[in-house]
């Protein structure tokens, strides 16, 4: 029997695409799962798998043809149809060519790893059983800035009267936002998937587990590799609150796709995700309320940056629970919901949408050669050259637990690649940068102030407030600080930055110390004027107190 093979509906604004390219041939024998051709849809690249197993009998559509949802596209003759002597004994499985590098996760370490082994002249195999980014690109990162960026916009137009101008806002259209967003996504998406094939890296978009032979298994096919990376990431975590499978509960996938805002938000927990969600839907009007377990939000952060940040936030008309926790969540018959917390006194907050911000689940069902790996706690446990236990196998990015942040999993994907081919790096992640991208930013990098004074004892600070810079001044934002600690013998062991641009401006430290200049060196540095980054040469030359601008 001959089976059709149509054109999916890949999106559900397609209406037609063009077929980019083949890669399988008339008279190939075809197993399930086999990529057979790619599709450009709107400007986006698809990849087409074969339901089916038999011979491949006829292309209808070549290279280069317009098609739409439907259309017959190829002709498989299933096994039986199939004379003998068109199928020899080999061609009862996939044949896959051994790799160099085959990489379990396209997320930011993934990716970057993959392109760079592929630079390095390995042959590559990444594997990615969603969409090319991760989280980060799809459900993290950048579609959060997208937000943020809107939100920012939004405060400044509303602000508009103190720069002189008359601006009336005459509506603020959400969806829109949405669907920037969307695009922006896309637009990066694509950009990742033309590297990766620019690279000549054989994506396969399929699940993969890891045996204890070292063989990459997905669907009915496997293969070999030299090495392999395992990276592949965490996900949301369900909390144990009753009510926490309510239809008003979001976790941080679902609500980046919501079409509409509700009137009232509950978060809960104040960490990074959470804050930075707070502040965004705040600008957008949207009355919010963070429930935090811990004494403060931001709790892993400076406590005077937390400190500073939660005034803000009050001041702007979020609320705020600290020490508190979620006990139930109740489904409310106008279709809310009912929020129990319990802290000093036991509350119930009435919100339209709950958003769950906290708890991460590390992906490290990879197969069974997770029985042969040590881990420490829950993450995979690696050598600071991004081995693991197991020979030839690397593991970078969240499911090691060390910073859970996506440029911390390229940065690792990059070392892992290096000492793949034998040059023995490493990373130190005292002096890699951080951000929280709250209204005002924050960028920071190494010890709180109270974990400095505990593993340094004698520490020097230097500290300088935005509201004495010029620049600052000048658009208007003069909310935060800048606060570097040193130790006795000089070495900038944390450095805080809450303000406009903090995200930026804490790079021109953290670069620094990577290159391994101390204060000394630092406090002769010339910075433009007028500038926000004056900040780190006030705060700089104060733990020597030769700030100038400082009363």
């Amino acid at each position: 029997m001959d089976i059709e093979v149509k054109v999916p509906m890949l999106s559900d604004k397609m209406k037609k695409g063009r077929i980019a390219s083949w890669h399988v041939e008339e008279g190939q024998y075809i197993q399930k799962g086999v990529h057979l051709f790619d599709i450009t849809v709107n400007k986006m690249n698809f990849k087409v798998y074969s339901d089916y197993q038999g011979m491949l009998t006829k292309i209808v559509c070549p290279t280069g043809s317009t098609v739409q949802p439907g259309d017959v596209v190829a002709v498989i003759a299933q096994v039986d149809e199939v004379q003998a002597t068109a199928v020899s004994g080999e061609m009862t499985k996939q044949e896959y060519k051994n790799y160099d590098v085959a990489i379990i996760g396209a997320g930011p370490g993934g990716y970057v790893a993959a392109i760079k082994a592929a630079k390095k002249g390995a042959k590559v195999a990444l594997f990615e059983k969603d969409k090319l980014g991760g989280t980060c690109l799809n459900r993290g990162c950048i579609p959060t800035k997208s937000y943020a960026r809107a939100a920012e916009v939004y405060g400044i137009v509303r602000q508009a009267s103190q720069f002189g101008l008359d601006v009336n806002i005459n509506s603020f259209a959400y969806l829109k936002v949405v669907q920037r967003k969307d695009s922006i996504v896309e637009e990066l998406r694509e950009g990742i998937d033309a590297l990766l094939k620019s690279n000549g890296v054989d994506v396969f978009y399929s699940e993969a587990k890891v045996d204890k032979e070292k063989n990459i298994i997905f669907g009915e096919n496997k293969l070999k590799a030299k090495n392999i990376i395992i990276a592949t990431g965490s996900s949301p975590a369900q909390l144990p609150i009753k009510g926490i499978d309510s239809k008003n509960v979001m976790n941080s996938d679902i609500i980046l796709d919501i079409k509409s805002l509700p009137q009232s938000l509950c978060i809960i927990g104040g960490g990074v995700i959470g804050m930075e969600f707070a502040f965004i839907m705040n600008r957008f009007g949207v009355k919010v309320s963070v429930v935090e377990m811990m004494p403060n939000i931001l709790p892993t952060l400076d406590h005077e940056v937390s400190l500073l940040i939660k005034n803000i936030a009050e001041s702007r008309g979020i609320r705020i629970y600290t020490s508190s926790t979620v006990d139930k969540i109740e489904e409310e018959e106008n279709g809310g919901s009912i929020v129990c917390i319990k802290g000093e006194n036991t509350r119930h907050l009435y919100v339209d949408k709950v958003f769950v911000s906290i708890g991460r689940k590390l992906n490290t069902d990879i197969g069974p050669i997770a029985d042969l790996l040590e881990f420490d706690g829950k993450a995979i446990k690696v050598d600071e050259y991004m081995r693991t236990n197991v020979d030839g196998v690397y593991a970078i990015g969240d499911v090691t637990g060390k910073m859970m942040l996506a440029h911390v999993a390229s940065a690792q994907g990059e070392v892992a690649v290096d000492n793949i081919f034998g040059e023995m790096q490493t990373l130190d992640y005292t002096k890699i940068p951080a951000a929280v991208f709250t209204e005002p930013e924050i960028g920071y990098f190494g010890y709180t102030e109270e974990q400095a004074r505990e593993k340094f004892g004698e520490i020097r600070i230097g500290r300088f407030d935005f509201e004495h810079n010029g620049r600052a001044k000048t658009y208007g934002e003069t909310e935060g600080f800048v606060k570097v600690i040193a130790s006795k013998t000089g070495e900038v062991v944390g450095a805080w930055i809450i303000g406009s641009g903090a995200s930026e401006l804490i790079h021109t430290l953290s670069t620094a110390c990577q290159a391994g200049m101390d204060v000394e060196a630092l406090r002769s540095v010339v910075y433009s004027h007028p500038t926000r980054s004056e900040t780190i040469m006030e705060a700089i030359k104060d733990i020597f107190g030769q700030s100038i601008h400082k009363a």
